[in-house]
């Protein structure tokens, strides 16, 4: 993660959010569109909501809320949690990204695109993100299965800068966000994000 610049603490829970955070929300404010951002964050939003009520719903309680340039990370007491309630707070996100795209897909196709893009992109296999959480917590025991996914995630981010060179899209945020996924497989701790 980044170099944290702001520590709030409530009793047992913590507040934290990181350089990198405010430094990547300049970078998408910059972008031409603020209407699309602010529908973005919101979209962002309802997405940790899907977390948060599983965590909710499984009463482990919530350690933590990171704020960092790959979005949002929430820690809770994963020791109180089997696995499948692991993989079920890994993959509430996503699943609620999803849901909402098909309840927009009528009403507004632009917030339903915009779910089913961060539902998809949350799923990818890097380590920060819940799919590779998810893959993480599933392959514990298959060492070689997870250098792989390692592998394949350093190739799916030289793969998008690529294309990001290839087709002219000049937006910085996209560049560093493909950067930082690509490190951040060599600098997050092994337990994800609810450790």
């Amino acid at each position: 993660m980044g170099e944290t610049v702001l520590e709030l603490r409530f009793q047992n829970f913590r507040l934290m959010i990181d350089f990198s955070f405010p430094a990547v929300l300049a970078l998408l404010f910059l972008y031409p569109d603020d209407e699309l951002t602010k529908q973005m964050l919101l979209v962002s939003i309802i997405h940790e909501l899907g977390h948060g009520l599983v965590i909710c719903l499984t009463k482990s309680g919530l350690r933590e809320i990171r704020l960092y340039a790959a979005g949002i990370q929430m820690k809770t007491n994963v020791c109180l949690l089997t696995d499948k309630q692991i993989l079920a707070v890994f993959l509430s996100g996503p699943l609620m990204n999803l849901l909402c795209a098909v309840l927009f897909w009528k009403l507004d196709a632009v917030t339903a695109f915009l779910h089913l893009e961060i539902g998809i992109f949350n799923l990818l296999p890097y380590r920060i993100l819940d799919g590779g959480a998810a893959l993480e917590t599933l392959l514990e025991l298959h060492p070689q299965f997870l250098q792989i996914r390692k592998i394949f995630c350093l190739m799916l981010s030289v793969s998008g800068i690529f294309l990001l060179f290839l087709y002219k899209i000049r937006n910085p945020a996209l560049f560093l966000m493909l950067a930082y996924l690509a490190v951040s497989e060599f600098s997050v701790d092994k337990c994800g994000s609810l450790c």
